[in-house]
């Protein structure tokens, strides 16, 4: 609520202290970082990935989808591109047919016996 001087943020045509305009979560501070914000508070992306996003079913870190990051999404579980495997043989099923089998998710050559 003081006079900002010099250095002020604008963040949803509101002025902000540099100092002032932090993470809602870890109270890092957000001015010359990437944010994003939810329900009108901001957070750095660290805390939104881990508060918000969801969980990678084959690596379970946080899926953010920011700057573009494709995912899979089958029914309730997600996978990054690069996680989205054979349980198996490891090939890609991006793109491809697969089975499941319980929660692993296979590709149909190590899958057929199932």
């Amino acid at each position: 609520k003081q006079a900002i001087t010099t250095g002020g943020v604008t963040y949803r045509e509101q002025p902000w202290h540099k100092e002032c305009f932090v993470c809602t979560e870890c109270k890092k501070q957000l001015s010359g970082q990437r944010f994003t914000s939810r329900d009108e508070f901001a957070y750095c992306l660290s805390c939104f990935c881990n508060l918000y996003a969801k969980k990678c079913a084959g690596c379970t870190n946080p899926i953010s989808g920011l700057g573009g990051t494709k995912y899979i999404s089958f029914e309730e579980r997600q996978w990054h591109n690069d996680c989205f495997n054979c349980k198996k043989c490891s090939l890609s099923l991006v793109g491809r047919g697969f089975l499941t089998e319980r929660d692993d998710i296979l590709c149909p050559e190590c899958g057929k016996d199932i």
